[in-house]
Formats: structure tokens, C-alpha cells, sequence
């Protein structure tokens, strides 16, 4: 379980002060942005609120997230900016009962629009899904790894997304597009990214995880619809299939595996087979 303890006290100090100059913050930042020109159409009232970490992090108690989000920024998004909508999240943990505290609250569910996951909260995406299908879901922060760059980072986000879109997730967002040198970050943390910059050669590379998101954001058009997926479970095959607007199949699937593997997909009256070599990465369009 993630995490191991739960606060026990809101970071945040729960005092209406605070409270409500919070919310007032996010209205100042979606103005802030709107005058360069950059509409923000979704907030979320905290990243990471179950972390306990050595970079700036604010944990809250369940109760904490429903009085700010029900009592304070809710009303105050309403009345100044009623088009942005309000997502719980971000989630990161599998620790499902936190969860279902806060969403129990009928002035949450009247609140948010959705809920937003990454890292450890993916675990518990479907048995919420089950019980609030109204709501959309999304991936916030893809898992970042330890500064590799290298091949396995990028079979390991192909993996990933796969399980995230198969789940019906609207949206997936990386954390890091682009990152200088070995990656490292302020404290001291080696991460991945999908552009590596060399900060003395000024020279650009194009990883491999780059490519692997490639394969997904390159064949699937905007408002194509899920039809089916299969997680890579123990053979290693990854496959996702959607149904473009103009009525095409497109499929992305690739092959974690050691060796090379049959894939068969049947879409409506046709079949897809390919021959897919050792950890690769494959993307098909009906023509």
C-alpha cells in the first residue's frame, strides 16, 4: 500500500484565511496565463498530496480535501471561472478507502468533473470506474525512471501507457519532455525524458521513449474511440485498438519479450497479422 501512513493533519493549515486565499490563487493563475494567450481548462487542487518527499510537497487528510475543494475552491472557480473545470487528483496512491472517502461527499461529486492518476493511483482507476462511470479520467505524470534514456525506460512507458489508455484515460502527460545532460534534478534524482539536450554541444536527442510515445500519438486521431486493449501480462504483448472518426482501426502494440511473436487482431470483418520482433514497438492503420 502506498503510502505506508496517512496524515494524520493537513500540511495545509486549515485556517479559512488560508483556505480561501488559496482558491483565490487559482483564479490569479488562470488569469495570469489567459493574458499570454494560454486558456487553462482544468485544475487539480494538489499534486502528490500522499508523498512524503525531500522537494516541495503539501500531504492532506481526506477530510482536509473535502472542505477545500467542496467549501472553498469550488464556489470560488464557479464564480469567477465557471468554464474551468475541477479535477480530484493528483492521485498517487492505491490506498482506495482514502479515496472513497472523499468521493462519498455529494458536494465533491458536485464539484469535480473527473479524477486524475499517476504512479501508484492507476491501481485503483477501474473499481472507481465501476462505482462513478460519469466521470472522466485522466493520466497526470508519467513515471520518469532514473536518467537511462535508453530502451527499457521506453518499453517501460509503452507499457504504461497501454494500461492507462486501456483504461479509458482521456489524456496522458509527461513528466519530462525534455531535460538536459544526465537529467538530474534539483535534488538529486536522475530522470528520463522523451528529448535529451547536450548542455555543452548544444545537440538535441531524440530518445527512445520519445519514439515509443510516437507510435501512440502519431496513429490515434483526436476523438477516435477505445474499442479493446490487452495489458502485456506474461507474454509480453501490449496491444491497444481504436476506432478513428472516419471509421479506420488503428492499433499499436509492441513486443517486450526476448523473442519474436505472432500477433493476431481480428477488426470487425478483417484480421491484423504481424510478425513482431523482440522488443519492438508497431503501430497500424487500416487504409
Amino acid at each position: 500500500m502506498f503510502p505506508q501512513r496517512l496524515a494524520v493533519n493537513d500540511y495545509l493549515i486549515q485556517d479559512p484565511r488560508y483556505l480561501q486565499a488559496y482558491a483565490d490563487f487559482f483564479c490569479k493563475f488562470v488569469e495570469a496565463y489567459a493574458e499570454e494567450g494560454i486558456n487553462i481548462r482544468r485544475v487539480m487542487y494538489q499534486n502528490e498530496a500522499w508523498s512524503y518527499t525531500p522537494y516541495p510537497g503539501c500531504a492532506w487528510t481526506a477530510q482536509g480535501i473535502i472542505r477545500f475543494n467542496a467549501e472553498y475552491l469550488g464556489p470560488t472557480m464557479r464564480e469567477k471561472h465557471p468554464d474551468v473545470d475541477i479535477f480530484l487528483g493528483t492521485i498517487n496512491t492505491n490506498r482506495l478507502e482514502v479515496i472513497e472517502e472523499v468521493v462519498a461527499d455529494e458536494r465533491v461529486r458536485q464539484t469535480i468533473k473527473g479524477m486524475g492518476f499517476q504512479w501508484e493511483g492507476r491501481q485503483i482507476i477501474k473499481q472507481l470506474q465501476e462505482t462513478y462511470p460519469d466521470f472522466a479520467y485522466v493520466q497526470t505524470e508519467n513515471e520518469c525512471g532514473n536518467g537511462t534514456f535508453d530502451w527499457a525506460a521506453a518499453e517501460h512507458t509503452f507499457d504504461i501507457m497501454n494500461i492507462y489508455l486501456g483504461l479509458g484515460c482521456r489524456d496522458y502527460t509527461f513528466w519530462n519532455a525534455i531535460l538536459a545532460d544526465d537529467g538530474s534534478s534539483q535534488w538529486g534524482w536522475r530522470q528520463n525524458a522523451l528529448i535529451q539536450i547536450d548542455s555543452d554541444s548544444k545537440s538535441v536527442n531524440f530518445t527512445p521513449e520519445y519514439f515509443a510515445v510516437k507510435h501512440y500519438a502519431n496513429i490515434i486521431k483526436a476523438g477516435s474511440k477505445l474499442l479493446g486493449s490487452k495489458a502485456s501480462d506474461e507474454d509480453g504483448l501490449p496491444v491497444i485498438v481504436y476506432l478513428s472518426p472516419q471509421g479506420e482501426y488503428e492499433v499499436v502494440a509492441g513486443n517486450l519479450s526476448d523473442t519474436a511473436q505472432d500477433l493476431c487482431v481480428k477488426l470487425g470483418g478483417l484480421y491484423l497479422n504481424a510478425t513482431l520482433p523482440a522488443h519492438s514497438f508497431h503501430s497500424f492503420r487500416e487504409k
